[in-house]
């Protein structure tokens, strides 16, 4: 007999869903995935072997979000956690708490609500919040469906109508991992996105901006054209009505600034020079090397910007020349606890993201390139 292929595929993708959320989950993995051990260490997540012949860089991709906790390992050390002694991935808040956790993972999975789609699997899914574990096969779908439009070149922002999630990973939000948001954008053009996000972040983590604030009619410069014609609060934007971590919202707007910082300390993401052995103007925090070139992702390698961001590459972040991603989230939140004025943070930051050349155009980075 023969089987409708979109019957079969379905099929699959409802076994797919079942392996996700039917699994041992735990809210402070990306995506309440909580992967299996493996005796090297490491973790795995099995994915039809059929939805990948499907989807293969997204599986790549996909397995790596949902079973390698890097920014939760590392938010978990700022916070306390000695990873030379305990398992840092943990996601019992006994370190960070989980709003900080939810925060740091929505710059890679921000919910969004789906008003049309191309992909003929989730038109179904039209008018629902997608955030993945929920809806993940969908999720899955909408990735994938991005990844092959923007390496044909498509670019998505806020009048391309695309959702967050196509805009964040291959779109005029990567920023939000410290990476241009498309080859050859000058370094200054990044920074200063990256800045307007750290300052819009900030000043809701520390309440200095209500939450309640629509972040394009916001005195931030650049917030107009990167939230153009939404008219969503801050909390809408990150919470899309779940509740969880409504009482603690500041700390979901600290996950996220520290998400961004973290990237900027990941091979994949930026090229840093050395560390020069000063300190910040004006600050006891040392600086971290200058920033070469930011990378941008629609063209590098997917293997390679994997392996880049796998658990093994973080422990360079960690363990290399002061100050690291931990030593500059540390600063942070002693800036956070005692409430400091943006000016002050700012010039910090913008210390941070110091640009050894701000002319300097994105690309996908000499050791990310295609063979």
């Amino acid at each position: 007999m023969n089987i409708p292929r979109i019957f079969f595929k379905n099929l699959v993708m409802s076994i797919f869903i079942a392996a996700i959320v039917f699994g041992v989950t735990c809210p402070g993995y990306p995506f309440g995935v909580r992967p299996t051990g493996t005796k090297s260490g490491d973790v795995q997540l099995d994915i039809p072997f059929l939805l990948k012949g499907w989807y293969p860089s997204a599986s790549r991709i996909t397995i790596t979000m949902f079973t390698t906790p890097a920014h939760e390992r590392v938010t978990n050390i700022i916070y306390g956690c000695d990873d030379e002694n305990t398992d840092c991935r943990n996601c019992d808040g006994k370190y960070a708490p989980m709003p900080v956790i939810f925060g740091n993972q929505w710059n890679d999975n921000p919910g969004f609500e789906l008003a049309s789609t191309n992909t003929a699997f989730c038109k179904k899914y039209i008018g629902k919040t997608i955030r993945a574990p929920y809806h993940t096969a969908c999720w899955y779908i909408l990735f994938r469906d991005g990844e092959k439009r923007a390496a044909k070149g498509e670019y998505f922002d806020a009048k391309s109508g695309n959702v967050l999630l196509y805009r964040v990973h291959f779109g005029d939000m990567q920023f939000l991992h410290s990476m241009g948001s498309r080859d050859g954008e000058p370094a200054s053009v990044t920074k200063a996105n990256i800045m307007m996000w750290a300052e819009f972040t900030y000043k809701l983590a520390t309440e200095q901006m209500p939450r309640d604030v629509i972040p394009e009619q916001s005195d931030i410069k650049g917030m107009k054209e990167i939230f153009a014609g939404q008219g969503r609060t801050a909390q809408q934007i990150f919470l899309r009505n779940d509740g969880t971590y409504h009482r603690d919202f500041p700390n979901v707007a600290l996950g996220s600034l520290l998400h961004m910082i973290q990237d900027s300390f990941t091979l994949s993401h930026t090229e840093r020079g050395e560390p020069s052995g000063g300190k910040c103007p004006g600050t006891d925090h040392y600086s971290p090397g200058k920033i070469r070139t930011f990378h941008s992702y629609a063209h590098q390698d997917k293997d390679k910007h994997k392996e880049a961001d796998l658990q093994h590459a973080v422990d360079i972040n960690v363990t290399s020349v002061p100050p690291t991603a931990v030593d500059v989230g540390r600063a942070l939140r002693t800036y956070v606890d005692s409430r400091a004025p943006w000016e002050n943070v700012k010039h910090y930051l913008d210390c941070v993201f110091d640009l050894e050349d701000p002319a300097a155009g994105a690309g996908p980075g000499k050791d990310f390139q295609p063979d």
